[in-house]
């Protein structure tokens, strides 16, 4: 019974907790509790039932993509004992389990219109490893091999001492007292619980803060599906009636490019349906185009290398936390006397009506009051989920940003686990001095 306590026996299958495996109510486009599945063939009541509790610890980190990664690795390192929870059989989310392989918002300028490099603590090592490896490209935003990044980070996590428990899915979690006493998972044994501490949503989509019953806003976007293609290097651009067709960028590997894809606009990224349709027809669509390469003169040894194993949803639930950061305030060097890290960019923005280059925008801070939910004491966001305006969507999604938030979120989930204070009161001096130890830039 040790390892496998039952929920009920430390009173939290009691009635009267909020327990968010039940369904969200129904709700309209846009709302907080946006994303519920209708009840289109009517609705069941799942039984009660005791669910075991198979391991505790200070910090569960929910999701392990870049940002789960580094809070992981940034709440072991500051001395929590830490668990993450990942659904698929490799570290990266969409970084490499969807093949969005550029590392963006690197950098950034400063206010001497000098262009450096923001990304340090966690994420800097991470790519700095990579570099090492030679498998990375490009000094700036660079691109990645993902299998390289998913040995990386499956050092890094190790040498931390996190416990990843792979192939388990989140399905809820369990708050008493506007505190989660349990975050519950499904895997092919069953379901189960996780009782932590402090718990740190990375899942991307939100999922922990919208069981947790805090407010959010789900954010319609493009989704698409990523792939590689190989041989590239074997164009032979001399054939007769060669032409340049659509092969995407390069990656570390010579014979290897990366294919983005846009994909469909203001598509809902919470819905199973929208998910499953958009699945198919990619994935049709990748094999016409790449039979179509393949039938120009000169291409016919490229081939489909593989399409990503994760469908590209850019945004979906967006928190609405103690601070939603603005895009003016990543244009005019807003500063922050909570910030947790400092974020670069990688695309042009218009603001005050004048479009602004990547090259001219500054590198912005990130509060730590951004992480942070209105009403659960001991939940933390980072990744793509965090507070922030629609406007910044294009810069607060992408990998570098995800492993700020992170890195953030991960010391201070050690600090508020170590001194048992709610994430709303926690010791902002202490955070930063853990971001600094781990040589966070913070601006």
């Amino acid at each position: 019974m040790r390892r496998r306590t039952f929920l009920s026996n430390i009173g939290l299958a009691a009635g009267g907790l909020a327990c968010a495996s039940r369904a969200a109510p129904d709700a309209e486009p846009g709302t907080t509790a946006a994303g519920a599945m209708p009840a289109a063939a009517g609705k069941i009541v799942e039984p009660a039932r005791e669910i075991p509790i198979v391991a505790r610890a200070d910090v569960a980190v929910v999701g392990g993509g870049p940002a789960g990664v580094a809070a992981a690795i940034a709440a072991a390192r500051a001395g929590a004992s830490t668990i993450l929870i990942e659904r698929y059989n490799c570290l990266g989310g969409l970084w490499t389990g969807g093949l969005v392989l550029p590392l963006l918002a690197t950098h950034g300028s400063d206010r001497d219109k000098r262009r450096r490099q923001v990304l340090a603590g966690i994420g800097g090592e991470m790519a700095q490893r990579l570099k090492a490896l030679r498998m990375s490209i490009h000094e700036i935003d660079p691109v990645v091999d993902p299998e390289a990044a998913k040995y990386v980070m499956e050092v890094m996590v190790r040498e931390a001492g996190v416990q990843v428990l792979y192939h388990c899915w989140s399905a809820g979690v369990v708050v008493e007292g506007g505190v989660i006493r349990a975050v519950l998972l499904e895997s092919k044994a069953g379901r189960a619980a996780v009782a932590p501490k402090v718990v740190v949503d990375c899942t991307g989509d939100g999922d922990v803060l919208s069981w947790a019953g805090e407010a959010f806003e789900n954010m319609r976007y493009h989704i698409g599906l990523v792939h590689r293609l190989g041989n590239v290097d074997r164009i032979d651009r001399s054939a007769p009636g060669y032409k340049k067709m659509p092969i995407g960028d390069p990656t570390p590997l010579a014979s290897v490019n990366w294919v983005n894809m846009h994909g469909e606009s203001d598509q809902d990224g919470l819905d199973l349906f929208t998910l499953s349709r958009l699945q198919q027809a990619y994935r049709l669509e990748i094999w016409k185009q790449v039979e179509r390469i393949r039938a120009v003169p000169g291409h016919e040894e490229v081939f489909l290398l593989e399409t990503a194993p994760q469908l590209g949803v850019r945004a979906s639930r967006i928190l609405d936390g103690l601070y939603r950061l603005t895009l003016d305030d990543s244009m005019t060097f807003r500063t922050f006397d909570d910030a947790i890290g400092v974020s670069g960019a990688w695309t042009p923005v218009l603001h005050n009506g004048r479009k602004v280059g990547e090259r001219e925008r500054p590198m912005w801070q990130i509060p730590y009051r951004s992480l942070v939910p209105r009403r659960t004491g001991n939940l933390l966001v980072a990744g793509r989920c965090f507070c922030y305006e629609k406007a910044l969507v294009e810069d607060a999604r992408v990998i570098g940003t995800c492993m700020v938030t992170g890195h953030g979120a991960g010391a201070a989930a050690a600090v508020a686990a170590r001194t048992g204070s709610s994430v709303q009161d926690a010791d902002i001096a202490k955070i930063r001095s853990t971001l600094i130890e781990q040589q966070a830039f913070l601006g």
